[in-house]
């Protein structure tokens, strides 16, 4: 039933489904004051409240990529509210069909996997769910020589793709290099990945000119504002972004060092002419990027002090002051858990994800519940709450005919009287932008086999993705590996060839440079950042090292053989932990998720401010006061005690080279 149950109003999901439902199975629709009388969650609400709560939920149905229409009404006319009708028409409802060959099936898989960030994760598999139409094809893709890995995890992306999308107006609060925090009013014309960075390319109504904005740099919420943005009918955001010009763009920066220690920036040195400064040597180098340069020099503490420019200097003092702050904060008391806790799903993804269960079950007639099960990626579990929710969903508060009849007592299930809903819904933004920006960048790629079937696939994805097929012009990713073309040619070539390398190579722990003997196995791009997966000799083990510290490659001539054992084995995350690692409980911010899944966290638990504390092991506890600095307070040590009292110690030490104190 869609009504109450012994007095329980409808959850949000079973409102969602029961609207499109309702709104489709009446041809005719239903005006507001209709709806408001039968729908239970509308009864009780005052006239604001109701207003409120009916235009989020329309929004969230459009977000889905439910065409809500409204009919009738004049505009001018009292009566308005009561004369205009919603509905929902079947063919606007319906994917257009479409069908792809084995060679464009992996194509798009390739191209869902690239997003590693939750949301757009999520929205990649349901699109090709839909897609794929029959078997699922996505789970055969892989990637070889090079894996590339996108995020979109800033909190505000979301937010700027749909007013993009919308062109609606924004304003936000954006912090520049040197600190300094401003409201800024724009209109958003695009967003892209330049660098391993998302950037918003937008009008800026105070400036009178087109500015880019960094998005980790935006420190408030998007807000809308009235109006609609009038792009200029030429623009591509990658054409823009390709205008920024790493090496036009450097600053030259003084650092001070202490002897012997960081050795990356001496080796990357524009001057140094030997000279000291109170037991510190004086090195120049050159960057473009102070955000990611602040958090190398950060990592090295009381090691290094930054003396110009003032932007380097107070960006790097910026992260030793939160992190400062975030490691002195008493964490309440909390019970780490087996696994991650995920947290709940927003109702609008289990919605799509029931919309699409509904098509297919419909559909295929009385699939078996374990195939079905297996389709959406569900346990069998999960799949018949999924089923029950469905069960109680339908015209709400309508006759016996009017609800979603679903089997599924036995090894089948089936639907009936849901014919309306049996083909799949249309690709909503998300969906959309996830899989023709994922086959784009993907294109981007020298290593990718049988381009031709991803440039026929994306072919096919933009028709069918209707109003959304050219969201690829306003939203762009490049790779941060292709503008370091060089190094990831001949580590590509010593991959396919399987051939031992030489690296002398930087680690960051004991500040050293050292050569490194290796089977390479496989390129990885993640968040912006290359690394190469190799077999190390010294260690004897699986080891990924980071491109932007190797100082230099020798390919010798020698070959391995490749074993199932040492090198097939390669682990996808990027931090490997070991049976002799030392354990530790570490605090993650919540916009740090992609970190945490790295570490590979064996109990997590719920902290303050949206944070998650998460026991995992760590090869070398002594790195932990410099992770802690780069992250700039959203990351912090917890346990053991001795070990957050000795990061406490490291960042007054490193604070106290700059002339400040911490409390």
């Amino acid at each position: 039933m869609s009504t109450k149950r012994h007095g329980v109003l409808p959850s949000r999901t079973e409102k969602l489904v029961s609207l499109t439902y309702a709104l489709m199975f009446h041809k005719r629709g239903y005006t507001k004051d209709e709806l408001r009388r039968r729908v239970d969650d509308y009864k009780a609400l005052s006239d604001e409240a109701f207003e409120r709560k009916f235009e989020r939920d329309k929004e969230d149905l459009r977000a889905l990529g439910v065409p809500l229409e409204t009919l009738g009404g004049d505009p001018l006319s009292e009566n308005n509210r009561q004369d205009s009708r919603y509905r929902i028409l079947p063919e606007r409802y319906r994917l257009p069909e479409v069908s792809f060959d084995a060679e464009e099936g992996l194509a798009l898989g390739l191209a869902a996997r690239i997003w590693k960030n939750p949301t757009v994760e999520t929205a990649a598999a349901r699109a090709i769910s839909r897609l794929s139409a029959g078997e699922r094809r996505d789970a055969e893709a892989d990637f070889e020589t090079f894996e590339p890995r996108l995020h979109a995890g800033d909190a505000v992306f979301p937010d700027l793709l749909r007013a993009v999308w919308d062109r609606s107006p924004v304003r936000f609060t954006y912090r520049s290099v040197g600190g300094g925090e401003s409201l800024r009013r724009v209109d958003p014309w695009g967003i892209g990945s330049r660098f391993g960075n998302w950037y918003l390319v937008a009008w800026d109504h105070d400036r009178n000119d087109r500015r880019i904005f960094r998005l980790s740099r935006i420190v408030s919420g998007i807000a809308r504002v009235s109006g609609v943005v009038r792009r200029p009918s030429d623009f591509r955001v990658a054409e823009v972004l390709d205008g920024l010009d790493p090496v036009t763009s450097t600053v030259e920066a003084e650092l001070q060092l202490r002897p012997g220690r960081g050795l990356a920036f001496r080796a990357a040195a524009t001057k140094s002419g030997g000279a000291t400064v109170d037991g510190y040597d004086v090195v120049r180098i050159a960057f473009h990027d102070a955000e990611a340069t602040s958090a190398e020099i950060a990592e090295l503490g009381h090691a290094a002090r930054v003396v110009s420019p003032p932007q380097l200097r107070e960006a790097v003092l910026r992260r030793l002051r939160d992190a400062a702050a975030e490691q002195a904060r008493e964490v309440a008391p909390y019970t780490l858990a087996s696994g991650r806790a995920p947290g709940r799903p927003p109702a609008t993804d289990v919605v799509a994800r029931a919309l699409d269960i509904i098509a297919y079950v419909v559909r295929e007639g009385a699939p078996r519940i374990d195939e079905t099960a297996a389709r959406f990626g569900l346990t069998r579990q999960r799949l018949i709450g999924d089923l029950a929710m469905i069960q109680m969903c339908g015209v709400p508060n309508g006759y016996h005919d009017e609800l979603i009849d679903v089997d599924y007592e036995g090894d089948t299930v089936s639907i009936s009287n849901a014919e309306g809903l049996a083909e799949p819904i249309r690709l909503n933004l998300t969906e959309a932008f996830s899989l023709i920006v994922g086959l784009r960048t993907m294109l981007d790629l020298p290593t990718l086999r049988r381009p031709e079937a991803a440039r026929s696939a994306l072919t096919k994805l933009e028709g069918a993705a209707g109003e959304f097929g050219d969201i690829g012009e306003l939203v762009s990713a490049r790779l941060a590996s292709a503008e370091d073309t060089d190094r990831m040619a001949a580590l590509a070539d010593a991959i396919g060839d399987h051939r031992v390398v030489t690296l002398g190579y930087y680690t960051a722990d004991r500040d050293e440079i050292a050569d490194r003997d290796v089977e390479p196995v496989r390129l990885i791009e993640d968040g912006g950042r290359a690394y190469l997966q190799a077999w190390c000799r010294k260690v004897a083990g699986p080891r990924n090292f980071r491109i932007d510290r190797i100082q230099s490659i020798a390919v010798a001539d020698e070959t391995f053989e490749p074993s199932t054992e040492r090198h097939a084995a390669m682990q996808e995350r990027l931090f490997t932990p070991g049976a002799d690692d030392a354990v530790v409980v570490l605090s993650f911010a919540s916009r740090q998720g992609d970190l945490l899944e790295d570490f590979a966290p064996s109990r997590t638990a719920r902290g303050e401010n949206g944070r998650t504390l998460a026991e995992v092991r760590i090869a070398s506890p002594l790195r932990l006061p410099g992770l802690v600095a780069r992250h700039g307070g959203d990351m912090a040590v917890v346990d053991p005690p001795e070990l957050a009292e000795a990061a406490r110690g490291w960042l007054r030490e490193a604070m106290a080279g700059y002339g400040e104190e911490t409390t």
